[in-house]
């Protein structure tokens, strides 16, 4: 699993057009790779964010669970993707939220340590950083609109355009909970449409 995730993360690092080679050399020198099995939590609400996480292969989502119990899953995160609690890891103060896989997956980790020294030895990694965050910051604000202006055909259909790798993937509950709709609207509407 290292090499060919390494590899992966190398290649990742590489698309930003940022580092060289002995700058890249030095990241993943830093980086730790790690296997979550499906269902395998990567922070739990009331931890501590310790670590920027890279996904390499599979899924991961975050979410919050409210008083009655119910999910409400605000992001996912296929490979290519960055995921953590940047609240959590930037104050130290404990998480609100879950993060767990939805697949087997590969992930490549920075601890919060590793990560401030390659702020301070790499000039362009606060430049990577900050890509990181406004592509988040991106994902984020285009979500919040989705939610306040689409119906739940339309969402649906954003998120398959979003994630035309997932649809098929995840189950119809976590596509749903992402949505914000039920699951036997997210039924009906698939049912509806003969272009899925």
């Amino acid at each position: 699993m290292s090499e060919r995730t390494f590899e992966y993360f190398e290649n990742h690092i590489r698309t930003y057009g940022l580092f060289s080679d002995k700058e890249i050399a030095m990241i993943k020198s830093l980086a730790i790779p790690k296997r979550l099995k499906k269902k395998q939590y990567l922070l739990r609400e009331g931890s501590v964010c310790r670590f920027h996480t890279l996904v390499c292969s599979g899924c991961l989502r975050s979410y919050r669970i409210d008083n009655n119990g119910n999910e409400h899953i605000f992001s996912l995160s296929p490979a290519d993707h960055w995921v953590s609690d940047h609240v959590s890891l930037a104050t130290g103060a404990p998480s609100n939220e879950f993060i767990d896989a939805l697949e087997d997956s590969t992930i490549i980790q920075l601890s919060t340590d590793s990560f401030n020294t390659l702020l301070k030895e790499i000039p362009n990694f606060d430049t990577l950083h900050t890509k990181v965050i406004i592509n988040e910051c991106r994902a984020s604000r285009d979500r919040i609109y989705m939610m306040l202006s689409h119906q739940a055909e339309e969402r649906y259909r954003q998120f398959i355009r979003c994630f035309p790798q997932l649809h098929h993937r995840l189950p119809m509950f976590v596509i749903a909970s992402y949505l914000g709709i039920k699951r036997e609207t997210l039924a009906r509407i698939r049912s509806n449409m003969i272009d899925v």
